[in-house]
């Protein structure tokens, strides 16, 4: 009897992989979920959840005018500027030899992945996941890394 069980157990756990396999498998027309348009979110960023999610980066990161470097370089006026450039800061070779502006679109695709943008570097971050979350933090970055009449 312990073997027809133990049979039984194999053969629903066979079924299960192969419905699991044949689901994936199936001639759905339809395309991929396209990723979220950064404009978009941007234009519905929160600028209190983008603070809130400064906090995580305001250990290593100064944001104001003549600010100090830290772990990581001070990011007062970072749009625009090429990557690994801020006055007084140590970068990796990755970054300073990157050919990257910053941007909405590459903090963005950083924030996302620090390793995976540009290998070598040495952020110790693992990324921010959620493409809002992003947009919020960019928007904020925005405000506060920039003088007033930008």
């Amino acid at each position: 009897m312990t073997d027809s069980r133990h049979t039984s157990g194999r053969v629903l756990a066979l079924l299960g992989l192969l419905g699991l396999v044949l689901a994936g498998c199936s001639s759905d027309d339809q395309a991929p979920e396209a990723a979220p348009d950064l404009d978009a979110l941007l234009a519905n960023a929160d600028l209190q959840r983008g603070q809130m999610l400064y906090f995580q980066c305001r250990a290593c990161h100064s944001l104001n005018e003549g600010g100090p470097n830290k772990v990581g370089p001070n990011l007062w006026n970072m749009f625009g500027r090429k990557a690994g450039f801020a006055p007084g800061f140590a970068y990796s070779d990755a970054l300073v030899n990157a050919d990257v502006v910053w941007t909405s679109e590459t903090v963005s695709a950083w924030l996302h992945q620090p390793s995976r943008f540009l290998p070598g570097n040495r952020m110790v971050f693992v990324g921010v996941k959620n493409p809002q979350d992003r947009a919020n933090l960019i928007v904020f970055l925005q405000q506060e890394t920039s003088a007033a009449d930008d």
